[in-house]
This record gives structure tokens, sequence and C-alpha cells, in this order.
């Protein structure tokens, strides 16, 4: 169900659509500190066919501040970039791409994914993706808990709706698991 050899928009969101909180947080996903999160068969899908991430550069800056730098999926090895309309900051731990031209910055990760998984984190670049295209399926993991402020999954641009086709949900936990892929109209 998951295109192994896709660009995937990989987030999770709280049940009132945000993806992070007023403070850039995410600690409202890992739950009420009950246990460890249950497994997650389709996490485990994409950890396994990931081969490149794309981050943008909101995120970049924010991790800056953070004591330990982070890796996708807690994963080493797995190159990531940032895309930007900034010149590229001097850091060796990324690769970065041009926010001015999508598609290229797209190519770029798919190539580096050598066939397997492109996986996009963030909100505004996920959002940007999809708008023109560039999006295969849309992977959320939805949290059971409301946070009323915070980042928004989706940008309001005053753009026409983006129509997207249910192909899985399920259940992991008391979260739920929603694929999606646009519907081509």
């Amino acid at each position: 169900m998951l295109k192994k050899d896709g660009v995937i928009w990989h987030t999770a969101i709280s049940l009132d659509g945000f993806a992070a909180d007023v403070n850039d947080s995410l600690a409202f996903m890992m739950g009420d500190d009950v246990g460890p999160p249950p497994d997650n068969p389709l996490v485990e899908e994409v950890m396994a066919s990931l081969g490149c991430t794309l981050g943008g550069r909101r995120g970049y800056d924010i991790s800056q501040d953070w004591d330990e730098v982070p890796k996708a999926y807690g994963m080493d090895d797995i190159p990531e970039y940032v895309v930007t309309r900034r010149p590229f900051p001097d850091d060796p731990r990324y690769r970065f791409a041009d926010g001015n031209d999508l598609p290229a910055a797209v190519a770029m990760a798919r190539a580096t994914a050598n066939g397997k998984m492109v996986v996009i984190l963030g909100p505004t670049l996920g959002s940007s993706l999809l708008r023109v295209g560039l999006v295969d399926q849309i992977l959320l993991q939805v949290a059971p808990v409301l946070i009323g402020a915070g980042v928004p999954i989706f940008a309001d641009t005053g753009e026409p709706p983006v129509q997207l086709e249910l192909i899985h949900s399920s259940q992991s936990g008391q979260g739920v698991n929603l694929l999606y892929q646009p519907r081509l109209i």
C-alpha cells in the first residue's frame, strides 16, 4: 500500500490538526508516559523503505538550538535535505536544496534515494509540495490529543482545496494511521 519508491509526506498531528504546539514542540505526540509507544507496522515499513528525507528550513533552524541534532527516524546514514529559499548554511550534516525550484529539489532527493522512498518532514514543505503535485502519498499519524493552537498541518493559502483519496487506515495504540493519495481531478 505504501509506495516504497515514492515521495511520501509523513507527519504526526493532533486530532485538531496541528503538527506542533505553539512552542514548536512535538512532545504532545509522545502520549501520556504510560509506557513505550506501540509498534506501528506502517512506520516500520517507512523506515525499511527510507532512502532520503526532505525537510524545511524552519525545522532546520529550530533544531539548531537543541542539545542533540535530530536524525530522521533516529537512523544514522539517511541523507537529509533541507529545502530553503535562503542562503545555504555551512553545515556538513545536511544537504541543501533550492526552495525556489521544488521540482529540482524533489528530483535531487529521488536520485539520492536511489529507488527508495523520499519522506517529506514538516507541514510547510509538505503543503507546498502537495500543492504543486510532487507528493505521491500522505501518511498522517493522528494522536489522540487536542492542543487548541500551534502549527497547522496545512497552510491556508487561499488556493482551491486539494482532494485526497483514503487508501488505508489502521489503529496503533490509541492513535490512527491514515494513508491518502492526491486525487486526480
